[in-house]
Formats: structure tokens, sequence, C-alpha cells
């Protein structure tokens, strides 16, 4: 039959159960033909033969185009992804966002989850992943951090700062938020703006007395070891934890657990489903402990010994506890290059003065990690 009118009519004649087993085949077929056209495009695009207006020639936009090229150019390294659609088990609405969530080591859970799965959620779950920031974004976004001070000519110390919401912006919001709240004014007299009450919290930090070397008493350690405040983490059903609407890397949630009071909520579309009290993982008399042993910043080499924090030598998303043979003393600057978040690991036991050693962490380890799923127990 050359024209579609003439085929419906002779469709016409067909029985129900026929029409619907027939068009089971050839939607498969069309799948089919779907990966075999695939196949051709990565092989052409492999030869450097594809032209330069193939976009057009196809009758495609060069955004479904370059979306095409780079499907057939992952399915390639996918076995089981490529095999399902060879097979005609996958429409192209389920492959697309099924091969931007697949990788070698996912390739098949993937297709699994594909094959049963809608292609309105599959693409939430693949717009999700792309939200998720990477460990190297997470580096990027902390060595942003910055703070530039000057002097006017009317003879006024001026600044800015810029610090990631999760590499300490939120505790230090979080900390002059909650100083400057107990700063009330006496009886009968006016608060002061809160803006003057900031500055008045900065200028007392300057002027704190810090004890040199190990702290005497509880209030000189807390001073070393620094104020504790609390962090606000939500974690939707799909997608990565969020914190001031900031999307979290996983390693960040745990590396938080040792140094801020974590309060959890749980969402779904932005409805709360569970709730948790603020709560510390380390609590703070660990946490003295751990720095009255160490004194210091436990990296080779540092000498620092003002506002340490507490660093899990292996991290509590691996498996490790919150116990004190597994905590060492860090200052800011050094928790940032060690695992997870980092590159470096402090091996040994951190109750021996010279115990501990640092190494680079090896690809094969921080791929093994990666399978592992990190969550945070609510």
């Amino acid at each position: 039959m050359n024209n579609f009118r003439g085929l419906c009519d002779e469709l016409r004649c067909w029985d129900t159960d026929r029409l619907r087993e027939q068009r089971e085949v050839e939607l498969r077929e069309a799948r089919r033909h779907d990966a075999r056209a695939l196949a051709m495009l990565r092989i052409l695009d492999e030869r450097a033969a594809l032209a330069k207006d193939q976009a057009a020639r196809d009758g495609m936009t060069e955004t479904s185009w370059k979306r095409q090229r780079d499907i057939a150019r992952k399915l390639e390294q996918l076995s089981y992804l490529g095999d399902a659609a060879l097979h005609g088990d996958l429409s192209p609405e389920q492959l697309a966002p099924a091969a931007e969530l697949a990788d070698e080591d996912s390739d098949a859970e993937v297709t699994a989850t594909a094959k049963r799965t809608s292609p309105l959620d599959l693409q939430k779950m693949a717009r999700a992943e792309r939200a998720k920031p990477r460990r190297e974004d997470s580096h990027a976004r902390r060595n942003r951090r910055s703070l530039r001070k000057w002097q006017s000519a009317d003879g006024f110390l001026c600044g800015r700062f810029e610090l990631p919401m999760e590499h300490g912006g939120a505790i230090v919001e979080g900390f002059f938020d909650l100083v400057a709240e107990r700063m009330k004014p006496a009886t009968g007299e006016a608060w002061e703006p809160l803006d003057r009450r900031q500055a008045d919290i900065l200028l007392a930090l300057c002027q704190m007395e810090v004890a040199e070397g190990r702290a005497e008493d509880d209030r000189a350690q807390e001073a070393t070891v620094g104020a504790r405040v609390d962090v606000h983490v939500d974690i939707p059903l799909h997608g990565p934890a969020t914190m001031c609407g900031v999307p979290l890397p996983d390693e960040w949630v745990h590396a938080a657990r040792a140094n801020a009071r974590v309060h959890l909520r749980v969402l779904d579309d932005g409805n709360v489903i569970h709730e948790e009290r603020a709560r510390s993982f380390v609590s703070p008399k660990r946490r003295r402990a751990v720095v009255r042993r160490d004194g210091r910043c436990r990296w080779p080499g540092c000498e620092h010994r003002l506002r340490l924090q507490v660093h899990h030598l292996h991290p509590s998303s691996w498996g490790g506890p919150d116990d004190i043979s597994n905590l060492a003393a860090v200052c800011p600057y050094h928790h940032g290059r060690l695992v997870p978040h980092g590159d470096y690991v402090l091996d040994g036991n951190p109750n021996q003065p010279d115990g501990l050693s640092l190494r680079l962490v090896t690809a094969e380890e921080r791929r093994q990690r990666r399978l592992e799923p990190m969550t945070l127990a609510v």
C-alpha cells in the first residue's frame, strides 16, 4: 500500500487483537532500526565522515542531533544498554535519559531500571543526577573563597568576602546570626541595627585571647576548637542533599558530621515528610578530647593550633566510626585536602605522637568508594 489513507482502510479490516500484536512488532522493529542507525552514526563519527550540515540532512535540530551522537558514543561502552536498544526493549524517550544516567559500573542496573520506568521518571532521575555536584565542582567552589580588606580615604576599614555555603559559609552565617540574636539591649533601650551588631561581633572575635599551645581550661579549649553551630540539610527523595538551596556532594554532608550540629529534613516534592532535631554526631566532649590529645594540626609539618577541626581518618561515608581512635585534629585548610572531599589520606594510629602518615588516595580506592552507597541515617 503506497498511501496512508489506503493503508488505514486496509487495517480497518483487521480485528483488534491482530492490530495490537502487529503494532507491538512494528514498534520493536522501529526501535531496532533506530539502534542500528545509531551504530552507523557512531562509525561515521569515528571516521570523521559526517557532514557539517548533517543535522539538517537528518531533519533534526543541532541540539537533538548532538544528543543522538553522544548516545551513540556511550552505547558502544555500555554493553547492557546497547543490547537492550538493539533488541528493541527501550523507546527513544527511555534510551536518552538512560544513556545519561549509566556508566560502566552502573550499566546493568540502569538498563534494568529503564525497562520498567516511564520516560518522565527517567528524565527526572537524569535531571537530579545533573544537579548533583561532582567532587571537582566542590573543589572549584572552595577555591573561590576569599576575603579582601582595604582602608578608605575617610579612615574606615572596609572589606568583602566570599565563602561557599558548604565550605564554611553556613557556619559563619549561623555563628553571626546566633551571637547577634543574643546581643539584647538593656531594659528600655532599643536594639542596635543588625549591621552594627555584626560589626561588633567581628571586632570581638579579633580581640579574643586564645591560649597558646594546649588550652588550660574548657573555655580556652573551646576557643581553640571553634564554635559549633547548626547547619540545616534537606534530603529530597530524588537528587542531591541541599543546604540553603545549594546542592551538596555526598562527601560534604558526611564531613559536616564532625564539626557541626546537623539538622536533617527529608523532603518529597518540597514537603517535609521526616524531620529531626539538630544533633551532634561527635560530641563536644569528644571533640575537646581529640584537640587536647593532638594540640595542633596532624597534617605533617603543619603547626597550626587555632580553630582546629575534627577529621575522620576513615570517613564516616566509608564506614568509619566516630571513635577517638578514628579522629584527628586538623586545621580548616588541610581538612579540605583530606578524604572524602580531598585527595589525601591520613593513615595510622592518632593516639601516637608520630602515628600518622600522609598518602595520596588511589584511583582504584576512590572508584570503589563511589560504588558504595553513601547515606546519612535519619
